[in-house]
């Protein structure tokens, strides 16, 4: 009889944590995506994130796919690195404040697309515009969904990427 009471305690309070563990990832943002090149799948690279509060967390896409949970209302840089250095680093910005008033944060599906080093020798000296972010994404809470704040910016980024051949 022991043995039951105690059984059910037991089940209770891993029920309990499992129940406020999927409670706090629905409370994040989550990314879930690929990173390519021209070949297909990029494999071993790093995602650094980059928080605004000076946090750095780093985690790896071993078969070109990952999932993350950010945390929600700070600023964090994504920086895409492929281990091998064979390919320019990508940065993508986001600004994940969410209304309280949200019940469930959407999903953000994000490919990204590294450029070879090889494919595309670009000159050292303008090597400094990938070092900015392509896009600045936010969350619009009357429509739902993620989008590029600052799409005058991320424009004359990725213009001036296209005049290297990139893209």
């Amino acid at each position: 009889m022991k043995i039951k009471i105690y059984f059910l305690y037991l089940l209770t309070v891993i029920l309990a944590f499992n129940i406020n563990a999927q409670d706090e990832l629905d409370k994040r943002l989550h990314i879930k995506g690929k990173v390519l090149h021209s070949m297909g799948k990029v494999k071993n690279v790093s995602v650094r994130i980059v928080h605004d509060d000076g946090i750095v967390d780093t985690v790896f896409a071993k078969n070109g796919k990952y999932n993350l949970h950010l945390e929600l209302n700070h600023k964090i840089l994504l920086e895409f690195e492929c281990v091998d250095e064979d390919h320019y680093t990508k940065r993508i910005a986001f600004n994940t404040n969410v209304p309280k008033s949200t019940k469930k944060v959407p999903t953000f599906d994000l490919t990204i697309n590294l450029v070879e080093k090889e494919l595309w020798k670009i000159k050292e000296e303008d090597e400094d515009i990938l070092d900015l972010p392509v896009a600045y994404l936010t969350y619009d809470s009357r429509k739902g969904i993620w989008f590029d704040r600052n799409q005058k910016y991320s424009r004359v980024i990725n213009k001036k990427m296209k005049s290297f051949g990139i893209y």
